[in-house]
């Protein structure tokens, strides 16, 4: 009986442990939306490719209609300036950074979106 009383209390415990750290982890993470200048389903896989999980980045979402990019991220791991300058780094503008012109001149000419003056 006290054996059935304490791996009962063990797994409450357990239970109560690990549903704060869920809880927690879930609070961690940070959700954006910005925009990202491309063109399409090409420009998609580049734009989304370049955000990867290990980085920090959970999920994302790019709309070559909207030009808009959501990104689900953990702060701890990864700035929402990072996740920005990683997409420059493939060639594509954000609403703050804008990509290298020696990169943006090697994506493929339907990816090469018009872009703003800086």
């Amino acid at each position: 009986m006290k054996a059935t009383i304490k791996i009962s209390m063990l797994l409450a415990l357990c239970y109560f442990v690990f549903g704060i750290s869920n809880v927690n982890a879930q609070e961690a993470t940070k959700t954006e939306t910005f925009k990202v200048y491309g063109n399409c389903e090409m420009c998609k896989e580049h734009i989304e490719g370049a955000l990867k999980k290990k980085d920090g980045v959970l999920k994302k979402e790019w709309s070559p209609k909207t030009k808009m990019l959501t990104v689900t991220y953990d702060p701890s791991k990864i700035t929402l300036t990072q996740i920005k300058q990683k997409i420059a780094d493939v060639g594509y503008d954000t609403d703050e950074i804008h990509a290298k012109d020696e990169t943006y001149s090697k994506l493929h000419k339907c990816c090469q979106y018009d872009r703003a003056k800086k």
